[in-house]
């Protein structure tokens, strides 16, 4: 069974196997190749979200998703199907020029609404995700340093942080990436939230190549200093889904069953 990964983005998101030279020289030679992922993403899975509680207890939702890069920008399309009191539909679109959208909808609802930026930091069913965590546009934003070279487990990675501006919308005041020196991938992220400093682990597992792209079949996310977390699995899915423009209508959002 193929699997990916979303950003941040969601999208948390699948990326292709760019093993060339195993130290670039500049912090630019590292973003060109980890945002030829984004530009190549075309896949589609499914999997379920897992919330962990304090006691252990599991909370589990069924969930879809696709993604595609167009001219334009990235759009990812998440839909939960069960259970049905959880089922929604949502739309994200990042646009290359700079800025994001987010739409939601329910099935037979009149029309799809549009999430302001203010709630993009909002919790995904009540998880340790947030809707703006399905784009993951960190690696977007202008203001990028290479910290250094560190060890992740038993991968040698390239440790970045990523820094937005007022025009990005995002709810953090930084992201923190370890991107594996072979594949570009991220193998863990650190995300900071404003105001609160409050720091969200995101942990990559199952690292696999398909197809030449890498992906992970697990992506837990953890608050620092507090118990619980949330899961993303991927169960089954497809790279190189050659996704197409109609299967991201906003009207899909509100189609009836």
């Amino acid at each position: 069974m193929k699997r990916f990964i979303i950003l941040t983005t969601i999208v948390l998101l699948a990326t292709p196997f760019l093993a060339q030279e195993a130290k670039p020289a500049a912090l630019s030679d590292v973003m060109e190749k980890i945002q030829a992922w984004r530009k190549t993403t075309d896949f589609k899975a499914n999997g379920r979200l897992v919330r962990v509680a304090e006691s252990g207890e599991r909370t589990t939702y069924r969930i879809s998703i696709r993604a595609r890069s167009f001219a334009d920008g990235l759009k990812v399309f998440c839909e939960v199907t069960n259970p049905p009191q959880a089922k929604v539909r949502l739309l994200l679109e990042s646009r290359t020029t700079g800025g994001a959208t987010i739409h939601t909808g329910h099935a037979g609802e009149l029309a799809p609404k549009e999430l302001p930026a203010a709630s993009f930091g909002d919790p995904l069913l009540g998880s340790e995700f947030s809707f703006e965590d399905l784009m993951d546009n960190q690696f977007l934003w202008k203001n990028q340093t290479l910290l250094e070279r560190a060890k992740c487990g038993a991968r040698e990675c390239y440790v970045i942080k990523s820094e937005p501006s007022a025009a990005d919308h995002s709810h953090y005041s930084s992201v923190t990436s370890w991107v594996d020196q072979k594949i570009y991938y991220p193998v863990r992220i650190e995300k900071v939230l404003k105001g609160s400093g409050i720091v969200r682990e995101f942990t990559n597992y199952g690292l696999r190549e398909s197809k030449g792209r890498w992906s992970a079949s697990q992506i837990e996310v953890e608050t620092k200093g507090r118990p619980g977390s949330s899961l993303l699995i991927i169960t089954g899915g497809a790279e190189k889904a050659n996704l197409n423009a109609s299967q991201f209508d906003p009207a899909l959002l509100t189609k009836p069953d």
